[in-house]
């Protein structure tokens, strides 16, 4: 299932960095990691924020794939399990799905 994340990095990304996501980053040690896609959500000054889509995800992923372009990142916020939006749901917490939820879930995913 796709995971959606929001991520603010303390420089503007290029299109170069973006493409550089999504077409693979090859890391010490041989581990070469992509991401289904990067999009640049907005920029300012000094920073921006990038849209991750993952659909798998290892250990640090998207932080170890930035570090390798020499960007660090200041925050890394998942906002999205497949369909379902994780909106204001707080760190570590969880709730009852909906049953609008459920469906999109099981239709999606298809899990029986």
């Amino acid at each position: 299932m796709d995971k959606v994340y929001h991520v603010q990095v303390a420089r503007l990304v290029t299109a170069k960095d973006l493409e550089s996501l999504q077409h693979g980053v090859a890391l010490k040690g041989g581990e070469f990691l992509r991401v289904k896609s990067a999009a640049l959500l907005r920029a300012g000054d000094r920073n921006c924020w990038v849209e991750i889509i993952l659909d798998e995800g290892r250990n640090r992923h998207i932080r170890r794939m930035f570090e390798a372009l020499g960007v660090e990142v200041l925050r890394l916020i998942r906002v999205a399990i497949g369909a379902l939006k994780l909106g204001d749901l707080a760190k570590g917490a969880t709730r009852e799905l909906t049953a609008e939820e459920r469906v999109l879930l099981f239709t999606k995913t298809s899990i029986v």
